[in-house]
């Protein structure tokens, strides 16, 4: 009869244990789900940022050439100014001469 007894005990603590390990292991499956949520959110989010990066290099090269170019046609009113200013410089000292 004690031996029936141990066993019945023996039973019912394995139970209990394999009870626990199913209930850890459902805990488990949920934590997973929610890292595994977390990864993909943290996967889009990071191509956005990786988007947006792109986006701000590519306008950044874009304002860099607008410069370049504004600057460039800067330059070339300055010498075109320049040039029509000597023009007229030569042109009034040919008049003066002729005087």
């Amino acid at each position: 009869m004690a031996a029936q007894h141990d066993l019945k005990s023996n039973l019912s603590v394995l139970q209990d244990k394999v009870q626990k390990l199913i209930h850890l292991h459902e805990e488990l499956k949920k934590v997973n789900k929610k890292l595994l949520a977390d990864k993909r959110q943290m996967t889009v989010n990071l191509e956005e940022e990786r988007t947006k990066i792109q986006r701000l290099e590519e306008g950044y090269k874009n304002l860099k050439e607008i410069e370049k170019t504004s600057s460039r046609q800067s330059i070339t009113n300055m010498k075109r100014k320049i040039s029509d200013i000597i023009v007229e410089i030569d042109k009034n000292m040919s008049m003066m001469e002729e005087k």
